[in-house]
């Protein structure tokens, strides 16, 4: 930023009593005052910009923190159990306090104001005698709802409200079998961001991560064989995404 006790005092010559400034000096004086003035409007314009952009955002912590931590149900159906679907709601994310997240003082899926769908297909999968790996690749949308009413028996409500971010997501379950039909899944993955909008409401302004960030999902649970011959199953699961 220019400064006017910086400025040449050659161009900055003081008038003494009763004398006129020269038209060269009084141009020189009204350049720098323009100039400081300049970058003082630039410099609050970029401070301003750069609050919007670093502290308004939600679902973005540095690592190793935590960006979002979510619970779900995932479903396997399919002729040989290759397609997912996942939904569920956000328990936490960073940026958002519990009135974003929660209608009330109950926190649950009834009550949940950021929910998530997602769907995927299977790109491979390995079976062993007891753990099996898939590889799955799909997306995840996250919904801003303006009133509460999901439920875990009703899937696509977690589908209303208004888009505010979607991933693209790569992700390895692996699933470790503990008892017939019973197993634990471990899943993990990449995440990239491709969707980023501002939620609704007070104090507004605050933008759902930022497109083209990548994140590692991580998600357990317990999963439930629902038919051995098509490999269809259902799991409840909890995880997070950190921001790499």
């Amino acid at each position: 930023m220019a400064h006017l006790d910086n400025a040449d005092p050659a161009n900055l010559h003081t008038a003494e009593p009763g004398e006129a400034l020269s038209r060269r000096q009084a141009l020189s004086m009204a350049g720098v005052i323009a100039a400081s003035v300049g970058a003082t409007a630039a410099h609050a314009e970029s401070s301003h910009d750069e609050s919007d952009a670093g502290g308004k955002s939600v679902g973005e912590a540095a690592a190793p923190a935590n960006a979002v931590e979510f619970r779900a149900r995932f479903v396997q159906t399919g002729a040989s159990g290759e397609d997912f679907a996942a939904y569920g709601y956000l328990t936490r994310a960073a940026g958002a306090g519990a009135g974003d997240l929660f209608w009330g003082s109950t926190f649950n899926e009834t009550t949940a104001l950021l929910t998530a769908y997602a769907a995927g297909t299977l790109s491979r999968r390995v079976l062993d005698q007891s753990v099996h790996s898939l590889d799955i690749e799909g997306s995840l949308t996250i919904y801003q709802r303006a009133a509460p009413g999901a439920s875990f028996g009703t899937p696509a409500s977690f589908q209303v409200g208004v888009p505010v971010a979607r991933f693209d997501l790569t992700l390895q379950d692996i699933l470790t079998v503990f008892a017939p039909a019973k197993g634990i899944p471990t899943l993990t993955g990449g995440m990239r961001q491709t969707l980023a909008e501002k939620l609704a409401g007070p104090p507004g302004g605050r933008r759902f991560g930022h497109t083209g960030s990548r994140a590692r999902l991580f998600a357990t649970g317990l999963g439930t064989l629902v038919d051995p011959v098509t490999l269809n199953a259902a799991l409840e699961m909890a995880g997070n995404w950190v921001l790499e």
